[in-house]
C-alpha cells in the first residue's frame, strides 16, 4: 500500500511539473510579447545591403555585396502574407510577394510565379522575424530552457527547426533554422536583431543582419517601423495557375562524340572517350543533373559517365554535382575548390533527401591546377584556368583541339543576334579573350554555358577587339 501512494505522489508531482514547466514557458513568451507589442502585421523601411548567395570569386570569401537606396517589407500574421518592395541605387524596383502558399515576384509589369524553394524561404522568412518568433512559438508547442538567455525551440512549417534566444530584458536577439540548399544541403539561416528602438506603442529592432551559409545576405538599418499596416495581395492568374515546367533537355551534336546539352538557362557538354564519357558541368540542382544525364544515356548507352568537369563552385554551377557523385563519376575541379567540395558533399540533406544522402557514396575529387589533360589517344580535351578572371578566381575552360571548339560559361554569355556591343566590354569576357591568345586557340565555334553558339568572331565583335 504504502509503494503504491509513494507512486501516486511522484505521479502528480510529475503532472505538476509538467504544467509548470509548460505555464512557465508560456509565460517567457508571453511576456515577451507584451514587452515588444502584440501586433498583427508589420512594415518596416530601411537603407542597406543584399548578398548574392553562392557567387562570390572564391568559396572562402563573403558574398558579394549589392548596395540598394531602399527596401520596405510588410509581414501579416494572420495572413501569412509578405510585401518587399527593393529600390536598387540605379533606381530599379523589384517587388516580392507571398500569399499562403504561392509566391512571386514583380519587375515593372513583369510578373514571375517564384521557385519552390524561393516559396518555402519566404514562408519561413515570417517566422523569423522578432514578432514572428514569438507568435510561432505560442502557436507550435515550443520548448523553453533557460540560462544567462531563454532558448526557445519550435517546428515551423512542418519540418523547419527554428531555435531562437530571448534577453533578459525580453526581446527576440537572435533566430537560427535552416533551409534546404541543392549545394550546402540544410543551411542554416542566422537573423540578429539589436538596436530595438519603439515605434508608437510597439519595439522593434533598428538593425537587422541575416547569414545564409555563414555569410551575410542581409544587412537592414531600419529607419522607420509600422504596426497592424493592411496588407491584401490578390494572386495574379498567371501565379495561380503556374506549374513546375518540367526540365528539358536537348543535344545537338557539334562534332563527332561531342554533344551540346541544352534546353534550359544553364547548359552541359558531353564529349565521348574510348571507353567513357566526360561531362562538361552540372548546374542548378539534381532535377536539372538527373535529365542531363538521361540524355546522355540514350545519346550514348554503353559509356559511363566517369568523369564531370565542374567550372567553377558558383552555386548555379554546382548545384547538380552531388548526383554525379551519386553516380560514380570523379568530378573535376580547380584546386581552389576541393576543401569546399569534400565539406558539402558530406552536408546533411534531410529537409530534402537527394540521391547521394539516400546512396552514402564517398566522392572522387580530382582537383587540378592551370592545366589538365583527358585523353585516350584519339579525343583530347584540355582544361585550362581562366587566369586572372575578375569572375572567379577557380574558373575552368575546356579546349577540344582537334575539334576547335572552346567550352565556356559566365566570363562571356553571347548578346542576342542583333544586339548591338556595349560601350564599355565586360571585363571578364576581354580577359577570356586574352586568355585564349595567350594560349593560342585558334577557335571555331564557342559552346557557351549560357546563350548559344557563336563564333570567335562574335566575341571580338562584342569586346571591340
Amino acid at each position: 500500500m504504502m509503494r503504491r501512494q509513494i507512486l501516486i505522489a511522484l505521479t502528480l508531482i510529475c503532472a505538476v511539473c509538467v504544467m509548470s514547466s509548460a505555464q512557465d514557458s508560456t509565460g517567457v513568451l508571453e511576456a515577451t510579447m507584451r514587452n515588444m507589442g502584440n501586433i498583427k502585421s508589420v512594415q518596416y523601411t530601411g537603407t542597406g545591403a543584399v548578398f548574392t548567395l553562392g557567387q562570390s570569386v572564391s568559396p572562402d570569401t563573403p558574398w558579394p555585396r549589392v548596395e540598394f537606396k531602399s527596401l520596405t517589407r510588410t509581414v501579416d500574421y494572420d495572413k501569412l502574407a509578405t510585401r518587399q518592395e527593393t529600390t536598387s541605387q540605379q533606381g530599379a524596383v523589384t517587388i516580392q510577394f507571398l500569399a499562403g502558399d504561392k509566391a512571386w515576384g514583380q519587375t515593372g509589369a513583369n510578373v514571375t510565379p517564384a521557385s519552390p524553394i524561393a516559396t518555402t524561404d519566404r514562408q519561413l522568412q515570417i517566422w523569423l522575424t522578432p514578432h514572428g518568433f514569438i507568435k510561432g512559438a505560442l502557436a507550435n508547442k515550443a520548448t523553453v530552457k533557460r540560462g544567462k538567455v531563454t532558448t526557445v525551440t519550435f517546428t515551423a512549417l512542418g519540418k523547419h527547426r527554428v531555435i531562437g534566444t530571448i534577453s533578459a530584458d525580453n526581446l527576440v536577439q537572435k533566430v537560427d533554422s535552416w533551409e534546404d540548399n541543392p549545394v550546402l544541403g540544410d543551411m542554416l539561416v542566422e537573423t540578429i536583431y539589436s538596436d530595438y528602438r519603439d515605434f508608437g506603442g510597439f519595439r522593434f529592432p533598428t538593425k537587422i543582419v541575416q547569414k545564409q551559409g555563414g555569410f551575410p545576405v542581409l544587412e537592414l538599418n531600419v529607419t522607420d517601423a509600422k504596426a497592424n499596416v493592411a496588407l491584401d495581395l490578390a494572386v495574379p492568374d498567371s501565379v495561380r495557375q503556374a506549374a513546375i515546367p518540367a526540365v528539358q533537355v536537348t543535344s545537338q551534336k557539334l562534332a563527332d562524340g561531342v554533344w551540346y546539352l541544352t534546353g534550359g538557362s544553364h547548359h552541359s557538354v558531353a564529349v565521348e572517350f574510348a571507353d567513357h564519357i566526360a561531362l562538361i558541368e552540372a548546374p542548378q540542382n539534381e532535377d536539372r543533373s538527373l535529365a542531363v544525364i538521361a540524355e546522355v544515356k540514350k545519346l550514348n548507352p554503353a559509356k559511363p559517365i566517369r568523369y564531370l568537369v565542374n567550372t567553377h563552385y558558383h552555386f548555379d554551377h554546382s548545384g547538380g554535382l552531388r548526383t554525379y557523385v551519386a553516380e560514380g563519376a570523379t568530378i573535376i575541379t580547380h584546386q581552389s575548390n576541393e576543401q569546399f567540395y569534400k565539406q558539402i558533399f558530406k552536408a546533411p540533406h534531410t529537409l530534402n533527401p537527394d540521391r547521394l544522402s539516400r546512396e552514402k557514396r564517398g566522392a572522387k575529387i580530382l582537383a587540378i591546377g592551370p592545366k589538365h589533360v583527358l585523353t585516350d589517344g584519339v579525343r583530347t580535351v584540355e582544361l585550362h584556368l581562366v587566369q586572372g578572371s575578375p569572375h572567379n578566381t577557380g574558373i575552368l575552360m575546356a579546349w577540344l583541339p582537334k575539334e576547335k571548339i572552346l567550352v565556356e560559361v559566365d566570363v562571356y554569355t553571347p548578346l542576342a543576334a542583333d544586339a548591338q556591343p556595349p560601350s564599355t566590354p565586360n571585363p571578364a569576357a576581354v580577359n577570356l579573350y586574352d586568355n585564349m591568345q595567350r594560349l593560342n586557340f585558334d577557335v571555331n565555334q564557342i559552346a557557351p554555358l549560357h546563350g548559344r553558339l557563336v563564333t570567335v568572331a562574335e566575341l571580338r565583335r562584342t569586346i571591340g577587339k
